[in-house]
C-alpha cells in the first residue's frame, strides 16, 4: 500500500510539476514571474547556445501538453477554492521551507551577511510569521532573496552550457540542471527516510507547483495566445530572467563583484 501511495504520488508531482517548471525554473517568486512574463514575447533571445533545438521542442510540447490537460486546470481550481491572502500565505509558508537551500548557497558565494538574513529571516517568520504563512521579517527590513546551486556555479565561474528542455522539469541549462540536483540534496527533508517525511516531500512539492502555477494563468495565456513562436518567447524569458538573477540585476558581468548581491523583485499585492 506505501509502495502504491508513493508511486502515484511520483506520478502525480512529475505531471505537475511539468507546467510549473515550464516556467518557473529561474526564479521562486511566482508573482515576479507573472511580470517578467508580460515582457516574454517582446525581448530578443540575445545570444542564444540552442544545438538541441529539436529535441527541446519535443519535450516542451510534451510539457505544455501536460500544462493544458492537468495544471491550468487544477491551477484554475485552486483559485477558485482559495483566497488571494491565502495563496500569498502559502506561497509564504513554501518559501520559508526552502531556507536551508538559500541559506548554504548564500555561504557557498562567500555572502556571509546575507546568510545571516536568510537564517534571521527564518526564525522571524517561523515564530511571530506564524510559521512562515506571514512576512514579518519583510517588514523589518530583511527582504526576500532567492539563491541555488545553479547561481553559485556561475558565480563560481562554470558556464551554462547549452539550453535545454527536459521532460517534467522544464527549461534549464547544463549547469542549472545540475544545480537543481545538489539543491535538492541540501534540503534536510531529503534525508529523512520516514513515511511521513515522505508524504510530506510529496505533499509539499504538490501544493508548490500548484501555488507556483496559478499566478501564472493569464500571462501564459496572453504568451501562448499572441506569440509567433511561443517555445521561443518561453527560452527568451528563462535565459534571460536566469541571466539577471546570476548578475543580481546589473547588465552586465563587468559590473559584478567578485559575489554580488540578489535583487528580489518587489510583491504584487
Amino acid at each position: 500500500m506505501k509502495i502504491l501511495a508513493a508511486s502515484c504520488a511520483g506520478i502525480w508531482l512529475a505531471l505537475a510539476g511539468a507546467a510549473s517548471a515550464q516556467l518557473s525554473g529561474a526564479n521562486d517568486d511566482p508573482d515576479a514571474l507573472a511580470r517578467d512574463l508580460e515582457a516574454a514575447d517582446t525581448q530578443a533571445d540575445g545570444a542564444v547556445t540552442d544545438p538541441w533545438e529539436g529535441f527541446n521542442r519535443k519535450m516542451f510540447a510534451f510539457n505544455d501538453g501536460l500544462d493544458r490537460r492537468i495544471m491550468t486546470p487544477a491551477a484554475k481550481g485552486y483559485r477558485a477554492v482559495t483566497h488571494k491572502k491565502q495563496r500569498k500565505g502559502i506561497r509564504n509558508f513554501l518559501a520559508n521551507l526552502r531556507t536551508p537551500v538559500i541559506f548554504v548557497n548564500d555561504l557557498l558565494q562567500g555572502e556571509p551577511k546575507r546568510a545571516g538574513e536568510t537564517l534571521g529571516r527564518f526564525f522571524i517568520n517561523s515564530t511571530i510569521g506564524f510559521g512562515g504563512m506571514g512576512d514579518p521579517a519583510e517588514r523589518m527590513g530583511i527582504p526576500q532573496h532567492g539563491e541555488d546551486f545553479g547561481q553559485t556555479l556561475a558565480v563560481w565561474g562554470v558556464d551554462s552550457g547549452p539550453y535545454l528542455v527536459l521532460p517534467f522539469l522544464g527549461p534549464s541549462t547544463l549547469r542549472d540542471g545540475f544545480g537543481k540536483g545538489v539543491d535538492l540534496t541540501i534540503d534536510p527533508a531529503f534525508w529523512i527516510t520516514t513515511d511521513p517525511a515522505m508524504y510530506f516531500r510529496f505533499s509539499r512539492a504538490g501544493v508548490g507547483v500548484v501555488s507556483s502555477r496559478e499566478p501564472l494563468i493569464e500571462p501564459l495565456a496572453d504568451i501562448r495566445a499572441d506569440s509567433l513562436d511561443f517555445y521561443a518567447s518561453i527560452r527568451s524569458f528563462y535565459l534571460q530572467s536566469r541571466k539577471r538573477e546570476i548578475n543580481n540585476g546589473r547588465a552586465s558581468y563587468e559590473d559584478l563583484p567578485d559575489i554580488g548581491d540578489f535583487e528580489e523583485f518587489e510583491e504584487l499585492e
